[in-house]
């Protein structure tokens, strides 16, 4: 699952050609941690199981699903082969007249369990022509107001896979963009990883970082470095004070007391 460390826009989504990255939270605390280096990576099944707007997502965590609605001829069971269990897939396309629904309609390996995942914005930009794509109204909605502008990349990337490489017990990490599944594809059997979803959430632009570790808990990842040189705050309502002018990228600057202790 190693990648190159400063992941390239996928094709799909000219004519932007760059791209920077944007985490929001529900309050400040969890703004001030992640500036400060601290970055809380959630667990595939929280995701799963949360009803939260924009968040949950019963497929997280699988490694397939066959829609029970349209199984187009696929049937996946539970079934004893020898000695052992396992689940089988069949296809009935050329068999029709011996098809039967299945009974198992998701599947996760338990390693899915154990994955960890850190969610955020892509905020894509025409650099040539000082274009921003427009940002979703549900932003602020469903993620939280407090956000953060990372402003190289690069060493984002850098700190975060050094600080997963730290740890002997994280492993299977990754990074890159969330390709969401159109709809005409969303029928029968549909394989799924941590880098897939339904397009019903395409507006998030979604980037992720993940790992998998050795327990089912979520984590806070501490980089033993702040990233209050590479990372600016935001505000979700303030999104559109982001801007190019004369070549430059101008966004708002805040200035936030701390409260005395």
């Amino acid at each position: 699952m190693e990648q190159e460390l400063d992941v390239s826009l996928p094709e799909k989504v000219k004519p932007f050609n760059g791209y920077m990255l944007l985490k929001f939270t529900t309050c400040y605390d969890y703004q001030k941690d992640f500036l400060d280096g601290k970055l809380f990576f959630n667990t595939s099944d929280f995701f799963a199981e949360c009803d939260d707007e924009g968040r949950g997502d019963p497929n997280e965590g699988s490694t397939f699903s066959v829609d029970y609605e349209n199984p187009n001829l696929i049937a996946a069971n539970m079934e004893k082969i020898g000695d052992k269990y396992a689940i089988v897939v069949r296809d009935y396309t050329n068999n029709p007249q011996a098809y039967k629904q299945g009974t198992v309609w998701n599947y996760s390996k338990a390693i899915n369990r154990n994955r960890k995942i850190l969610c955020m914005y892509t905020m894509l930009v025409d650099i040539e022509h000082q274009i921003i794509d427009p940002f979703s109204d549900k932003i602020g909605e469903e993620f939280g107001q407090y956000g953060i502008l990372i402003l190289n990349r690069q060493e984002f990337f850098k700190r975060v896979v050094a600080a997963i490489k730290r740890e002997s017990t994280y492993c299977y990490w990754g990074l890159g963009f969330v390709d969401y599944l159109p709809q005409d594809e969303q029928r029968g059997f549909m394989e799924w990883h941590p880098f897939i979803k339904k397009d019903k959430f395409d507006y998030q632009k979604e980037f992720r970082i993940t790992f998998v570790s050795s327990d089912s808990q979520a984590i806070k990842l501490d980089l033993g470095c702040s990233l209050r040189d590479i990372a600016v705050p935001i505000i979700a309502k303030d999104l559109t004070g982001i801007y190019f002018k004369d070549g430059l990228l101008l966004y708002p600057r805040y200035e936030i007391a701390e409260a005395d202790d």
